[in-house]
């Protein structure tokens, strides 16, 4: 009986390297998260284990060991553009995700280049790309093993790998205000007769307190075709109103705002979800010049 269920217990843990004939569910179930950055994708792909009242760390995964983090298959990450995880530059692609847990203090997370592997099978320590050292954290219990992205900002979000009641956390940042102005520029270059297009940039500039001389000449271009073809919107005439008053030009803020609203109820009349912004930016810069 032994060397049978020895035999049985061998032959289900080879089952993965020689493929499956059959679609059944797994114990550790996929999961992917994706998430756009900036203008970055961020995806991760992997498994799903459960904690089912098993020690995990220091038993199930052994600390100072490299671990597949999670289940199956190993876990890829991947990033559409050059990135930083933890102020370490990295390329764009795939890289597999491994860590090494510690008894205390930091833990080892390693990305390597070698992402068909089955877990750890086959790991070779020259296909390292990146070593980081990343410090857990405590919290509440979580039994399935996860992988997110939280706390997203313009510019960065936090890879939070997290289970039983650990975390570890792996902040990538994007280089997102250059791709942003090389895509300003492309579509600047690009507009011809469009004044949406022109507008839409200059709306960008202003939100992103951005190359905000270039986007008075764009507006101004943007009104110009805008007026040839008679398109008679609200918006281009709000960013005009908005960039004077930076100027502190408010006379010819009030004036292009007045504009603004005058297309805008002329277009959607009661329904111009942005009459009473306007009109309070009107009473505002109305007592700026008194």
């Amino acid at each position: 009986m032994t060397n049978l269920r020895l035999f049985v217990v061998a032959l289900v843990c080879a089952l993965p390297l020689v493929g499956r004939g059959q679609n059944l569910p797994q114990s550790s179930p996929a999961a992917e998260v994706k998430q756009v950055v900036g203008l970055t994708e961020v995806k991760v792909v992997y498994h799903r284990p459960g904690v089912k009242n098993r020690k995990i760390w220091g038993k199930l995964v052994p600390y100072d060991v490299v671990w597949r983090t999670g289940a199956n298959e190993a876990t890829v990450v991947s990033f559409s553009d050059d990135v930083t995880v933890n102020d370490l530059r990295i390329k764009a692609g795939d890289y597999a995700l491994f860590t090494m847990p510690a008894r205390s203090g930091e833990w080892t997370v390693l990305l390597n280049k070698d992402t068909r592997s089955w877990g750890t099978t086959g790991f070779k320590e020259e296909n390292n790309v990146l070593t980081i050292r990343a410090k857990p954290r405590k919290i509440p219990f979580k039994e399935t093993f996860e992988i997110s992205l939280e706390n997203l900002g313009r510019n960065s979000a936090e890879l939070l790998i997290s289970w039983e009641k650990l975390a570890i956390p792996l902040v990538i940042k994007v280089d997102v205000d250059r791709k942003a102005n090389e895509n300003l520029d492309a579509a600047v270059r690009n507009a011809g007769e469009n004044w949406r297009v022109l507008a839409n940039c200059v709306e960008y500039c202003l939100r992103n307190n951005l190359r905000l001389g270039e986007a008075r000449q764009w507006v101004d271009r943007c009104i110009t075709l805008h007026d040839q073809q008679n398109a008679k919107n609200f918006f281009p005439f709000w960013l005009k109103a908005d960039l004077l008053a930076l100027d502190n030009d408010f006379a010819g803020a009030v004036k292009m705002a007045e504009k603004s609203l005058q297309f805008g109820l002329a277009e959607q009349g009661d329904r111009f979800i942005y009459k009473k912004v306007l009109e309070e930016s009107i009473d505002f810069w109305k007592k700026r010049l008194q």
